[in-house]
């Protein structure tokens, strides 16, 4: 028959190991995410910041249709094999005036269609040739202009990146601070779960006995209990 002796100094060793790579990983990941978190927010801080100056900041001007066409757009599908994807845009050529000198610039609208059809339609009824609508256009490069309304799309986007680039960051610096976190001390609980070496009861009775005493009846010296007679009086500790 064995029973088990908890070996607690070797949990302990196995536990501050197994935390040492815990803590390892786990600050690898708090900097991958930290670092990508940071990368989304900036540029979603960019992306809303010229979004900003293009519709806040830069001055606006009476711009006249001189012409608008109708472009088509190809974007690459997402699955691979699969068939291109068109898309149509109208394009308006705008004649402006800037500090005295005539510019005619051409700039896409911000509406896109599957058709050609529709994209033709919204262009007709809105930027007839002749029309006059305002524009706004970039002061350290007039040839460079917007027109119609602020792209909802483009910004909607832009706070998505932000937000994401804000989550990741805060889940990179908790990662952080748990990995930098001193080693918590295993409680008694675990350490008595912990695995534990046999040790037989003839070995245990053996080493009990080694050090047991009695006393002798005759001259009360201390008598160790495997012993017949005492080493004082030489009296039966038995028969005693």
């Amino acid at each position: 028959m064995e029973v088990c002796v908890a070996g607690a100094s070797s949990f302990r060793h196995n536990n501050l190991m197994d935390n040492k790579e815990m803590k390892r990983e786990m600050m690898s990941k708090g900097v991958m995410a930290l670092f990508v978190g940071l990368s989304l927010a900036f540029v979603g801080i960019l992306a809303c910041r010229q979004l900003h100056i293009v519709w806040s900041v830069w001055p606006s001007t009476d711009g006249e249709v001189v012409r608008g066409t109708v472009q088509e757009m190809m974007n690459v599908p997402y699955a691979k094999g699969g068939l291109p994807i068109h898309s149509y845009s109208p394009s308006v050529e705008f004649r402006y005036t800037v500090s005295g000198k005539v510019y005619t610039t051409e700039a896409p609208s911000i509406y896109v269609s599957d058709t050609y059809d529709k994209a033709a339609a919204k262009l007709v009824p809105l930027y007839a040739t002749g029309t006059h609508h305002p524009i706004r256009y970039n002061p350290r490069d007039p040839g460079e202009i917007r027109f119609g309304t602020i792209e909802f799309g483009s910004l909607a986007f832009s706070f998505l990146l932000l937000i994401g680039g804000v989550v990741l960051s805060t889940i990179g610096l908790k990662a952080l601070a748990m990995a930098y976190l001193p080693g918590r001390e295993a409680t008694p609980a675990e350490e008595s779960s912990a695995p534990s070496r046999v040790v037989s009861i003839s070995a245990r009775t053996a080493q009990e006995s080694s050090v047991a005493t009695i006393y002798c009846a005759a001259c009360g010296r201390p008598v160790k209990v495997n012993q017949d007679t005492c080493p004082n009086c030489l009296k039966s500790v038995r028969a005693a």
